[in-house]
């Protein structure tokens, strides 16, 4: 359809400048014939005028036919050419039309004819001027329209993309704990039966959430956080006395809006790389707080500075970045660092209040 006809704005907008297009050459017409009143050349003037206005709107499918790109100059030029014409020839013989009606009226005499007439080489001249304008006007707004659906065909590539790409990095970290988990069951099943009985009611309590809230765009903060809870009781059964959690949640934070599995996966590098090393063990800390634009998120916990480095360091944290990069975009931060020995994870990320409840 065409574009100008498509939307009621852009149709009160392309009338409203062919009436004052035809004001003009009211005036005009007044001005250049003696003794014509500016009342009756707008009678004259402006009802073809308007009517040109509509027939001008074919040169959106004249540009269509010869697009800039795809044709040769003298093609465009003579194909405009002719279209012009034929339409001025139309604007002509319907102008005259309808002055032979006004002449039938008691206002008009046969005075108009012969004013129009002596315009026949001035008229036909701005009728084919206004059409290449015209023409010109429809080539920017096919130019325009093809920007922006170009435009809206990236924004959806790059949404498809981002999805694809939460969807890898969420599928990477998944086996990742199902692994290790698997593993600490099967240490335990000929160790300490009780502690294995035990593990399986936490990892199927944090399964069932993990599948629950992983496969939604957002949760809550606290829901995130209790599955923090969740994950260390479960590693806790493992290495008992070794491991200690200190996980805070700041009044007022719990009801902010973050990625799903964003803290699970540090956690579990702070027990995987941190506590497993160490022979007396030592705390898991993770605090969350907030402000009116942030969300913050600290996990710290101990290392042995002299361990060699454990297979698949660095790989948790680097998805954990990633994700928040392509869910937030430059708006996060993620950033870590090892103090004495201390290894620090802190997390910025844009404050979201509430839950959107549209899944991947």
């Amino acid at each position: 359809m065409h574009p100008i006809l498509a939307s009621g704005q852009r149709r009160l907008l392309y009338l409203a400048s062919w009436v004052l297009l035809g004001l003009l050459f009211a005036v005009a017409w007044s001005a250049a014939g003696p003794g014509a009143r500016f009342p009756g050349a707008l009678a004259v003037v402006v009802p073809p005028s308007v009517f040109y206005g509509f027939v001008c709107l074919s040169a959106w499918y004249v540009c269509r036919a010869t697009p800039l790109a795809a044709r040769s100059a003298g093609r465009i030029l003579g194909t405009h050419a002719g279209a012009a014409v034929v339409a001025t020839a139309l604007w002509m013989f319907v102008w005259e039309g309808w002055l032979r009606v006004l002449v039938g009226s008691p206002a008009f005499d046969a005075g108009v004819l012969d004013a129009y007439r002596a315009r026949s080489v001035v008229l036909p001249a701005a009728g084919v001027l206004l059409f290449w304008f015209s023409g010109m006007l429809h080539y920017l707004l096919i130019a325009f329209e093809t920007a922006r659906r170009a435009e809206a065909r990236e924004l959806g590539y790059e949404v498809l993309a981002r999805e694809a790409e939460l969807k890898a990095l969420r599928a990477q970290i998944d086996p990742h704990f199902l692994f290790n988990s698997l593993q600490s069951l099967s240490a335990l099943t000929s160790t300490d039966s009780a502690g294995a009985r035990r593990m399986c009611l936490l990892l199927a309590d944090f399964f069932r959430s993990s599948v629950r809230l992983g496969a939604r765009d957002r949760i809550l903060l606290e829901q995130e956080m209790d599955m923090v809870r969740a994950y260390l009781d479960i590693e806790k059964v493992r290495f008992g006395a070794r491991l200690a959690a200190d996980v805070v949640l700041e009044p007022g934070c719990g009801g902010c809006a973050i990625p799903p599995l964003v803290l699970q996966p540090l956690v579990e590098n702070a027990v995987r790389h941190g506590i497993h090393s160490l022979v007396d063990g030592g705390v898991v800390a993770v605090t969350a707080r907030c402000d009116a634009r942030f969300v913050y998120l600290r996990v710290r916990n101990p290392v042995d500075t002299e361990a060699a480095p454990r297979a698949g360091a660095g790989v948790g944290l680097d998805n954990v970045k990633r994700r928040l990069a392509a869910a937030f975009g430059g708006g996060s931060e993620t950033r870590w660092r090892l103090e004495n020995d201390l290894f620090l994870v802190d997390i910025r990320i844009p404050r979201e209040d509430g839950v959107r409840e549209r899944t991947a």
